[in-house]
């Protein structure tokens, strides 16, 4: 298993996106992916 991490820590900067983004494309290639949101939000 890997672990892929986006992180940043100003808000607004796209990991949302690029975390959904990421993951439709792995698994359009069968790969299996699950996004977990892990922060505060301020």
């Amino acid at each position: 298993m890997k672990i892929i991490s986006i992180t940043n820590q100003k808000g607004g900067t796209g990991k949302t996106i690029v975390a959904v983004n990421l993951s439709n494309a792995l698994s359009l290639k069968d790969y299996k992916a699950l996004i977990i949101p892990i922060g505060s939000v301020s």
